[in-house]
This record gives structure tokens, C-alpha cells and sequence, in this order.
């Protein structure tokens, strides 16, 4: 399915869910904390899809550790508020990927948290470039590449780690895994 859509590298998993009260903190919302668990299973879906391949075909066992996370908050999400979490590739460089999340509530409409995350792709000690595992799992081409360098450059020249705010007026959206 992905290997014949040639934006099938940068479509979005897409988490439905709900802040229910073991969740909230003391200003009655949203703990800030309780969003990386989201973040993970978001992740996790996102990259098992799109990686399968390397995964299954691979002679060791291939695992990607999350190297940094970048988390800002925009508003507050009330207790029992239904809001989703959609994470997609953002780029990739020689050595790592970059994945957006973006948590909405309002079907979508309002941005409340942004997270911007680095992965490695490692088979034991070996690291994997992005390219060979997208080349792997059949999803790498030129036009895939072209936006990747140019999310890439955005983002080291006015973004980086410390100031995702910027990464909200990008859409970049392929559709949905």
C-alpha cells in the first residue's frame, strides 16, 4: 500500500483519545507529563507501519531509540476532553528521523501541544541511514527526498530543538496511514 503512493513516507497515524482524571494535575488539565505516553503509542504505530519491512526482512533485530524530544504546549487540555495526536515523518538526515506530533482538540481544528522527536534506526550496534531503511521498506524516491531536505532546511534554520513553536505554521499533511 505505502510503496505505491509516493508520498507513503510522510502519511500521519492518527490517536483518538481522552483526558480522563488520572490524568490531570493540580491546575485541573492535562498533566504536561502524562503526553509522552501518548507521544509513544503514536510513535509506535506511525513507525511500525511505515518500517515493517525492515523489521521482518532484517537478520538481526532492528529497534530505533528515541534520541530527544522537543514538547511544546499551546493550551490546556480539560479533564474527559476528547483530543487526537497525529504523528508523520517530518525529514530525515545521514543519520536521524524526525517525527511531528501534533495534539488537537475540536476535531483537529485547534493545536494545543507540538513534539518534535529524533529516532536512530540501529541493528545492534550498526546504525541504519534513513535512506537505506526507506529504500528497504520501499518508500524512498527523489520527490519523498526533495521535501525532506526542504523540511530539513526549515528546520535547522529556524527551528532546531529549542524553538518548535515555528513547526505550527507548517502543513505538510499526506494523508492518513
Amino acid at each position: 500500500m505505502l510503496q505505491k503512493d509516493r508520498y507513503g513516507v510522510f502519511r500521519h497515524t492518527t490517536l483518538f483519545t481522552y483526558c480522563s482524571f488520572f490524568e490531570i494535575d493540580g491546575y485541573l488539565h492535562k498533566s504536561n507529563s502524562t503526553y509522552f505516553e501518548e507521544l509513544d503509542i503514536s510513535r509506535t504505530d506511525l513507525m511500525t507501519k511505515l518500517f515493517q519491512k525492515l523489521f521482518l526482512t532484517s537478520k538481526r533485530w532492528p529497534y530505533l531509540p528515541v534520541a530527544e524530544t522537543s514538547t511544546c504546549f499551546f493550551k490546556d487540555i480539560a479533564p474527559l476532553q476528547r483530543y487526537q495526536v497525529k504523528s508523520s515523518v517530518f525529514c530525515w538526515d545521514k543519520k536521524w528521523v524526525y517525527i511531528l506530533s501534533k495534539f488537537t482538540v475540536n476535531d483537529g481544528s485547534t493545536l494545543v501541544s507540538l513534539s518534535l522527536t529524533r529516532y536512530v534506526f540501529k541493528d545492534g550496534r550498526k546504525t541504519i541511514k534513513p535512506t537505506d531503511a526507506l529504500e528497504i521498506c520501499g518508500i524512498y524516491n527523489e520527490e519523498v527526498e526533495k521535501i525532506s531536505a526542504k523540511n530539513l532546511a526549515y528546520m535547522e534554520e529556524h527551528v532546531g530543538f529549542e524553538n518548535i513553536q515555528k513547526l505550527s505554521e507548517l502543513n505538510g499533511e499526506y494523508g492518513k496511514l
